[in-house]
């Protein structure tokens, strides 16, 4: 016998508007049927759904952990309007854990969900937040997926829970020492310039933009340099000889990799957290990489632990995220929007019903 809705919120309406990546360099706004609910699911009305640099890379052709068509957007914040879950409240103020996976594989048992084989993303495989509605299934309500918050952080912010806890995971697995330069002042480097400035490191910041160099000062950097020749030679100098660390939150592509190169000191650790062109390569002499001692690394995405750790954040009013949210666009106005983050005005671009 199926359970009757333990909560549900009348709908006005059959349809909603999306943003559907339809295939490489297609996007388009859609009219699709609001999702319907099966037992144990949950519908979730966006609020704002911030746009993330891999959905760009994915429309560029650059990544292909997307299974097109879908609507995309995973970095959203909203509140529940239809629940087909007895554990699950009409009202309730959320946001999601992206990675749908199976939660008993030895992977999802060592909070490794992102290397489950079986492992979905909201956004990726399945349709997310860049549209007025998103359901979230059972088995990631089951799975601890979706992540509830007080009223008190604001949709502004609730945004930034799931970014946040990639830098936070970053921060987790990255070699630190006294000194760290960060590579981009996107959303991800401002983010992870305010950690490592809570965490005591004398913290550089290298931006081509001289807006997004400002909002890094306002954030706290100790200094920040374009990418001039000669802005890389003065921190070289304050540094002696380069920093400990380097994360690298920007395209890795062949001037990046070159400059945090240049940066680093020998021995120093270079975290390559960004995501990189299609088919970039990487080549290093092995004799040389042996004797300068550096550690290479690339940390993404984010655990359950750390996702906890950045709502704990939000809560606290640890970060300062109002230079970040920069740009909203209505989601019938998704194509700009994605033109606008793409262009990298301002810093970070959200859309919203």
């Amino acid at each position: 016998m199926h359970s009757q809705p333990t909560y549900r919120l009348s709908l006005p309406r059959k349809y909603m508007q999306a943003i559907v990546f339809e295939k490489i360099q297609q996007l388009s706004i859609q009219e699709k049927p609001i999702p319907t609910l099966t037992d144990g699911d949950v519908l979730i009305q966006t609020e704002l759904c911030g746009i993330c640099a891999s959905d760009l890379a994915a429309l560029r052709g650059d990544v292909s952990d997307y299974a097109p068509p879908v609507v995309m957007g995973h970095e959203l914040a909203g509140v529940i309007v239809d629940s087909r879950h007895p554990d699950v409240k009409v009202g309730e103020r959320v946001t999601v854990n992206p990675m749908i996976s199976c939660g008993t594989c030895a992977e999802c048992k060592n909070d490794l969900d992102k290397y489950c084989n079986t492992v979905e993303g909201i956004g990726h495989d399945i349709d997310g937040g860049y549209a007025e509605y998103m359901r979230m299934p059972k088995h990631g309500v089951d799975t601890g997926k979706l992540i509830r918050v007080p009223d008190s952080i604001p949709h502004e912010e609730l945004l930034f829970l799931e970014p946040l806890g990639c830098c936070l995971n970053a921060m987790q697995e990255t070699l630190f020492k006294d000194s760290v330069a960060i590579l981009g002042a996107g959303p991800i480097g401002l983010m992870l310039t305010q950690l490592t400035k809570r965490a005591g490191l004398a913290t550089y910041v290298v931006e081509p933009m001289p807006h997004r160099r400002t909002v890094a000062e306002t954030l706290g950097a100790d200094l920040t340099f374009d990418t001039s020749s000669e802005s890389v030679a003065h921190l070289r100098d304050i540094t002696n000889g380069g920093v400990d660390t380097v994360i690298s939150a920007t395209t890795n592509n062949a001037s990046a990799i070159k400059l945090a190169f240049e940066i680093v000191r020998r021995g120093g650790c270079l975290n390559f957290f960004g995501l990189a062109p299609e088919g970039e390569e990487f080549r290093i002499n092995l004799e040389e990489f042996h004797y300068a001692g550096h550690k290479l690394m690339a940390s993404w995405a984010f655990s359950r632990a750390s996702l906890e750790a950045s709502k704990q954040l939000l809560i606290e009013k640890a970060l300062n995220f109002e230079p970040l949210l920069t740009d909203r666009f209505p989601i019938t106005d998704g194509l700009d929007a994605f033109d606008n983050a793409a262009a990298q005005r301002g810093v970070k671009t959200a859309v919203h019903p």
